[in-house]
């Protein structure tokens, strides 16, 4: 009879060791994994970290005026072109 029990009691102890370990170990594990939002996961650190800033977008294309003033002067000579630009 003591036997019997003796199983019984192995059973339910072999039963009941994986509920144990599922009950300790998956908390740790959710609560690595979740950072709010802005922030990644550092594993060396083991901790949420901000996130790096996006490089900024690039500028719009230049659809106005060239950027420079050109400026030219042609002096009334008849029969000579004399014309000076800046």
């Amino acid at each position: 009879m003591a036997t019997t029990i003796h199983r019984f009691a192995v059973g339910g102890a072999a039963a009941f060791v994986p509920l144990a370990i599922a009950a300790v170990v998956s908390p740790a594990i959710s609560r690595a994994a979740e950072c709010g939002a802005g922030t990644v996961f550092d594993a060396a650190s083991n901790t949420c970290v901000v996130a790096e800033a996006p490089p900024p977008p690039p500028p719009p294309p230049w659809n106005g005026p060239t950027p420079y003033v050109s400026v030219s002067i042609c002096a009334p000579i008849p029969f000579v072109a004399l014309c000076a630009g800046i």
